[in-house]
């Protein structure tokens, strides 16, 4: 991991945390200009340039081209999911289901886990993987929405991201995830040697006596903040599972 606040005052984390959020909404390398044009930043236009070169210098920020604006580096987007990460909101998770969990049929809940899949695809726009241990089956949804984000309108991109789904399928096998949400950018990843991806992973009790893990994929350039409010506001809806593990095993949460 990066450390990400040793260096930077408040201006800067700031300018930056808006310089990588407009890079996410845009697509596009973000300027001084559009910075100035964007938000009331209540400094000079030199200021801002003065900025965007001093979090390029310490890495936070690339610049493509010389006459070109900036995109985050894998420290920008750390520094940026560690900051919505602590001031992100759950979102709404009547997005996941249309019936409540309690109601679920043990037998089905193989249905309601793909359920779950399929809307958090709709809702991510990006790859959702399910994976079962115990049974080693996967669930993946989402190819067409991750597939239109315009890096891959490079072919060899798709290539790429092949390629990191299956070292992801033959890693996941073999790692122990968390009920905390575990986020890793670029040349963090455990699971493949390919550098251009993000993924989100979880560990959720998908049924009385089953646990498995649910992912979101993509491009480093995914929405962070809607996909950490979607991740966590999934162990929501699986709490009343979790409920019912401690009360069978006589256990009671004061």
């Amino acid at each position: 991991m990066y450390n990400t606040r040793m260096v930077l005052s408040d201006r800067q984390k700031d300018i930056l945390q808006k310089a990588v959020f407009e890079y996410i909404d845009q697509a596009q390398p973000v300027s001084s200009r559009w910075l100035e044009e964007r938000y009331e930043l209540e400094v000079s236009p030199a200021t801002i340039r003065n900025e965007l070169l001093f979090l390029t210098d310490e890495g936070f920020l690339l610049q493509p081209h010389t006459s070109a604006g900036r995109v985050p580096t894998d420290k920008g987007y750390r520094f940026f999911v560690d900051e919505v990460s602590q001031h992100g909101k759950d979102i709404d998770e009547q997005i996941f289901a249309e019936q409540d969990l309690e109601e679920q049929d043990v037998r089905d809940y193989f249905h309601f886990i793909q359920l779950i899949v399929k809307n958090l695809a709709e809702a991510s726009s990006n790859l959702i993987i399910a994976y079962v241990p115990a049974r080693n089956l996967f669930w993946k949804e989402g190819w067409e929405g991750v597939l239109k984000a315009p890096e891959f309108e490079i072919k060899e991109h798709i290539l790429h991201f092949t390629n990191f789904l299956g070292d992801l399928e033959e890693g996941i096998q073999k790692f122990h995830a968390r009920e905390i949400l575990d986020i890793y950018i670029g040349k963090e990843n455990p699971f493949s040697k390919e550098r251009d991806f993000s993924i989100m992973i979880s560990a959720y009790p998908f049924s009385d006596n089953e646990n498995g893990m649910i992912a979101i994929a993509g491009p480093k350039r995914m929405a962070y903040e809607k996909n950490i409010g979607l991740m966590n506001s999934l162990h929501k809806i699986f709490a009343p599972l979790e409920d019912r593990k401690f009360q069978e095993n006589g256990i009671h949460e004061n």
